[in-house]
């Protein structure tokens, strides 16, 4: 890992050592164990795992003082999966999609103040305007991110609001607080966003909401083209076509809910 400079954080290196050979015994392991497979001092190793305690993603047994990995981990290896299980649920709708849009599909989650695109689709020969896999999306002026932020819980999203740098990218773009908390209520109303010219001038986008299990919104499922305007047919298709996907990639993901909050 490496900081803003390029330059590696060596103690972040040496602690995921520690998690990989707690990984590889696959069994709690002393102090003393894990010293000599890392050929470390007792010491520095003691240190790591004191910081490993502290943020939960190591254990140390009350009985015997091994250590091993802690359900931190697990928690995050569940989140990953949720991720992942999203893709594979989506990737069928999306490409349908995709052929009968003849538009660019992007499927999305919420990381921190951004929406990250996991997975993206276009028909052959179309044009694509996405963002690849991994890149962030700003959630003040995408119909992604901006569906994302609707859905989240009351207090969340006021925080939200808070932090968020709401940088112009063209004339249309949402500049205030108070506009966007406005456009996230209109959002939940109708149970789908729509981005018209906020990010890029001439791309317009249709984004609806997909729920997991306990009927979460986990994901936003989008459309992004050279539509002539957001009224116009096209465009209302290409919305129609992400709202029915939407619902099946939510049944499919175990949701029952009846589909907006």
């Amino acid at each position: 890992m490496s900081d803003a400079s390029g330059r590696c954080i060596h103690s972040v290196v040496k602690a995921m050592a520690v998690l990989d050979c707690l990984a590889a015994h696959r069994r709690p392991m002393s102090l003393g164990e894990l010293a000599a497979a890392l050929d470390a001092p007792k010491a520095s190793v003691h240190g790591l795992l004191a910081s490993l305690r502290q943020n939960g993603v190591v254990e140390q047994s009350t009985s015997d003082g091994k250590y091993r990995l802690g359900i931190r981990l697990f928690e995050y290896g569940c989140i990953v999966s949720s991720s992942w299980d999203v893709v594979g649920c989506s990737r069928e709708q999306m490409h349908h999609i995709a052929l009968q849009s003849e538009d660019s599909v992007i499927l999305s989650t919420l990381e921190g103040d951004s929406a990250l695109t996991i997975e993206t689709a276009a028909a052959a020969g179309s044009f694509r305007v996405v963002s690849e896999k991994g890149d962030h999306m700003p959630l003040h002026c995408t119909s992604q991110g901006k569906l994302l932020a609707a859905y989240l819980p009351a207090g969340e999203r006021r925080i939200l609001l808070q932090r968020l740098h709401f940088t112009s990218y063209t004339p249309h773009t949402i500049a205030a607080p108070e506009a966007l908390e406005q456009e996230l209520d209109a959002i939940r109303d109708r149970g789908y966003a729509t981005e018209d010219g906020e990010y890029r001038i001439g791309l317009r986008g249709v984004s609806a909401p997909i729920r997991d299990v306990s009927g979460r919104v986990c994901a936003a499922l989008g459309v992004v083209g050279m539509f002539r305007r957001v009224q116009s047919e096209e465009f209302e298709r290409a919305r129609d076509l992400v709202v029915a996907a939407a619902q099946e990639i939510s049944y499919a993901m175990g949701s029952r809910s009846a589909g907006r909050d």
